[in-house]
């Protein structure tokens, strides 16, 4: 076992004896280029979305065009106890309602009409580029957008806990810190965050970009780990600069992709972000990828001037601790209780554990990251050092999964999605019939195809191999795989661990 302090500790032992009141906000140094530019084209989203952040409640919508935002036609208020299904039922009407009336106003246009109050009113919401044309396209491309001051107010509250660590982490990686309020807007601070196609965390990672950057796997989620997640978003991010030479673009390619959005540079002759929002049209460079500069500068501003939006709310503290990194495999539970007597502070600190790993069907694995309370740490140490033989395991433990059967489920489905054959689930559960399964039937999952549990204890896996990028280091490639920096020294004879090359092909040891 290995003991460290580190930055977040450090500064968290400073701070945690200070009430902090209002906002202390990092900003780029006095007579530093802001590499974040002010197109003033994007001005009038910025202010929409500050808008939104800043000022309007979760009780109100907004009806407005997607193509232009800040083009407002309606507000809707609603009762604070009133039902999301009939809010969201109050929305679509108010959308149908908004449709007909610029139709009709469409039609008056063309007619030349004489147009009443009410539609001069509506008229005029579209300033200078009023014409039927614009109107007409407007009645198809409408939506609605609910105020969100109150989230945006909790994420300020909650950030206190993180953005010292998350600036410091910036730093490291020579990245402007003002990147690390992206998560006002990703997540708005909700470590449970999920979003229905399956990104997590803070930073909102797709499983397939964080395992270029993190570890993710049965017994570890790492972008649900704020600390491990952060370091993988600012080389995510740098790695976007890299290819994409400028910050407007590298931030959007953080919610679209950097492939999508050079696609998108050379099918429109692009230079910049403005003219992908111009000129690009495809269904995939939708409303949220053509407005998440507009948002992030918005988060930005609104988190520079807190204490005028956000008079009422205090930042948290940053929270003290030192990570110890584990060289055995150990149960969950044991170390919940060597970590002190508050279980929650542990989960905070440690909530990259997967529920296989909490529950005791996996343990957390060698070489992992455990943060303990800064006033705990010596017992820890002790306490560990005393652990029995039985707690201090040299492989992971092999485990039965279950599956709970669904309507449609059949059995080479189940095994398909599990990576053993249906033959071995069959046997697992002593199924006469493969083809009769019971909606709620629970079926055990062996660990491997065609394996038990004896002799996948038993097997040998095969070996890993890792392909350098630029950027990486050592220390962020054994965290990756779940190793320490020292096993992969030795596996592959590295005389200095801090010379690695783009392209060096690693020898990656069992874990």
């Amino acid at each position: 076992m290995r003991v460290r302090m580190t930055f977040g500790a450090r500064l968290g032992a400073v701070l945690m004896g200070t009430v902090l009141a209002g906002f202390a906000t990092l900003s780029l140094a006095a007579g530093a280029a802001d590499p974040f530019p002010r197109y003033p084209a994007l001005a009038p989203a910025v202010a929409f979305w500050t808008d939104v952040f800043g000022r309007q409640s979760e009780h109100t919508s907004v009806v407005h065009v997607a193509r232009t935002p800040q083009i407002v036609l309606a507000r809707l208020h609603f009762d604070a106890g009133l039902p999301a299904t009939q809010r969201r039922e109050q929305e679509r009407a108010a959308l149908s309602q908004m449709q007909q009336r610029l139709e009709r106003l469409h039609d008056d246009l063309v007619a030349g009409a004489s147009l009443d109050a009410e539609s001069k009113a509506l008229l005029a919401r579209f300033g200078t580029t009023a014409n039927p044309q614009v109107v007409k396209a407007a009645a198809t491309d409408l939506r609605t957008q609910r105020g969100v001051r109150e989230r945006t107010a909790h994420a300020m509250e909650v950030s206190g806990h993180f953005l010292p660590m998350m600036e410091a982490t910036f730093e490291r990686h020579a990245l402007p810190v003002a990147l690390t309020r992206l998560p006002f807007i990703e997540s708005s601070f909700n470590l449970e965050a999920y979003s229905k196609v399956g990104a997590a965390g803070l930073w909102q990672f797709m499983p397939a970009t964080a395992r270029h950057y993190m570890r993710l796997d049965e017994a570890v989620d790492d972008r649900r780990d704020p600390w491990m997640a952060t370091d993988g978003a600012a080389r995510h991010l740098a790695d976007d600069y890299a290819l994409l030479k400028d910050w407007p673009l590298a931030i959007t390619a953080y919610n679209h992709g950097r492939n999508g959005i050079r696609r998108g540079l050379e099918k429109t002759g692009g230079k910049n972000l403005l003219d992908l929002i111009e000129r690009y049209d495809n269904p995939r460079f939708g409303f949220a990828s053509r407005n998440f500069y507009a948002e992030f500068l918005a988060a930005k501003d609104i988190e520079s001037a807190a204490e005028t939006y956000f008079p009422e709310v205090r930042r948290a503290k940053p929270i003290a601790f030192v990570e110890v990194t584990l060289a055995h495999y150990v149960p969950y539970a044991e170390l919940v209780k060597l970590g002190g007597d508050d279980p929650q502070l542990f989960q905070k600190l440690n909530p990259g554990y997967s529920p296989e790993v909490r529950s005791g069907r996996l343990w957390v694995p060698r070489g992992a990251t455990i943060r303990i309370p800064d006033h705990n740490a010596q017992r820890f140490e002790a306490a560990y050092a005393s652990l029995p033989a039985s707690a201090r395991n040299a492989a992971q433990r092999v485990y039965w999964r279950e599956h709970k059967v669904v309507s449609g489920n059949v059995l080479g489905q189940i095994a398909r999605r599990y990576g053993v054959s249906a033959k071995s689930i069959q046997q697992a559960n002593n199924l006469a019939n493969a083809n009769r399964l019971r909606i709620g039937q629970v079926l055990r999952i062996p660990p491997a195809a065609g394996e038990t549990l004896q002799t996948a204890a038993k097997s040998k896996p095969k070996p890993r191999i890792h392909v350098v990028k630029s950027g990486q280091t050592l220390s962020a490639i054994a965290r990756l795989h779940g190793v320490t920096t020292r096993q992969i020294a030795d596996t592959n004879q590295l005389a200095d661990a801090n010379t690695l090359r783009p392209g060096q092909r690693l020898r990656i040891p069992q874990g």
